[in-house]
């Protein structure tokens, strides 16, 4: 009997997963969102094999509810502010879920709701947080003993174009949220927050077979769940982008462009980052022919059988040329879908609300995991060397 997903939100990684789990023949798609012109064209991209809703309203948890009623499995790519709501709504709903929303909220306050339902879901699972967070997971239980973990992750145009050098990849409010969110990361065994943009610094990577731009990295506040959940006194996030966009992003926020707080001009009642948004993401929207790339590269650094040993992943991506997925949506969104069918096929059994290092735990998973991203021409470089 084939398996009825229910994606909700479709959007540049929303659409793709909907896409490609229509692409067996094993599950019945329907894919909601509010606007009714990216539904037709997910639709239609599906040739009719998916089936398009907008009439759920995101904001209301009882529409979530009433949608996903019945439904063996939900995958969630609704921006961040409504992600927490909406978790709630799927579990009421007693429907298993595997989730990219990037919410503030700590989503683990819905895991006893879930194990009362009998509810598995698996949350953050995208890119970084997600397929990264996977692979510590999986090195952590590997070693004896961990020391430190450290990543690196970008997703950029291949050229870039003044003044931003960047392209819209993800949800436009999730973008700023890296540039305003305190960036907590972990350092001796104590979580402590920086502010979002600090600790920049160029970064080199010499990894065979992966030719990469000069880039910077600086602190966000991504690590999430891994501050708690992983046997290392040391966790650190950077993210990746041409030089100069920390300054430039640091200047826009301390003039206060990306705040939320309405002001008074001229007797309107405006909020700063809607402005920007006016003014910013036009400039930043990724053309349809144009070329982008994913990159992570993930250092756990630990001892095992008294040996000091380092794992490193590394994930490089382009842009499908034939499909026109970007890439950044490929490598959040498949991440996302292949959990989702462990999930849907048994492979990941644990009721409550789950980050995704869980997943790292259970070798098989793994495994498949990383096979199924292969499939999609999705590759990851694994290495372990002796230190």
């Amino acid at each position: 009997m084939r398996k009825k997903v229910t994606v909700l939100g479709g959007g540049l990684v929303g659409s793709v997963m909907a896409l490609d789990l229509a692409s067996d023949d094993g599950y019945e798609v329907t894919v909601c969102d509010g606007r009714k012109e990216r539904v037709d064209e997910t639709v239609k991209k599906s040739g009719g094999k998916i089936r398009g809703r907008n009439d759920v309203d995101f904001a209301s948890p009882a529409s979530i509810t009433a949608a996903v009623k019945g439904q063996d499995l939900v995958i969630g790519a609704v921006p961040g502010s409504l992600g927490y709501q909406m978790l709630g709504a799927v579990i009421r709903a007693g429907v298993n879920m595997s989730d990219i929303s990037f919410m503030a909220e700590d989503y683990r306050e819905w895991d006893a709701e879930a194990k009362k339902y009998g509810v598995t879901a698996f949350e953050d699972v995208g890119v970084a947080p997600g397929s990264s967070s996977i692979l510590i997971g999986y090195a952590c239980s590997r070693l004896d003993e961990v020391e430190d973990v450290t990543y690196y992750v970008t997703g950029l145009p291949a050229a870039p174009q003044e003044p931003f050098n960047y392209k819209l990849v993800f949800s436009p409010d999730d973008l700023i949220e890296e540039y305003v969110r305190p960036a907590r990361t972990k350092k001796n065994g104590k979580i402590i927050s920086v502010p979002a943009l600090s600790g920049c610094r160029a970064v080199d990577f010499n990894i065979p077979g992966i030719s990469l731009p000069k880039m910077e990295g600086f602190f966000t506040d991504g690590s999430r769940t891994l501050l708690d959940t992983i046997p290392s006194p040391n966790v650190t996030e950077y993210t990746l982008r041409y030089p100069g966009t920390a300054a430039r992003m640091e200047f826009l926020r301390e003039i206060g462009l990306f705040g939320t707080d309405p002001i008074d001009i001229g007797g309107t009642q405006i909020r700063p980052r809607d402005v920007f948004a006016e003014l910013a993401y036009p400039k930043m929207e990724l053309g349809k022919e144009e070329r982008e790339f994913t990159f992570y590269h993930v250092e756990v650094t630990g001892k095992k059988d008294g040996r000091r040993l380092q794992y490193q992943f590394s994930l490089y991506d382009e842009k499908d040329m034939d499909t026109l997925y970007p890439s950044m949506s490929r490598t959040t969104g498949f991440p996302c879908v292949i959990v989702g069918r462990l999930i849907a096929e048994g492979v990941l059994r644990s009721p409550g609300v789950n980050p995704p290092e869980e997943v790292g735990k259970n070798e098989k998973a793994v495994r498949i995991f990383i096979d199924e991203l292969k499939k999609r021409n999705v590759k990851i470089h694994q290495n372990v060397k002796e230190l």
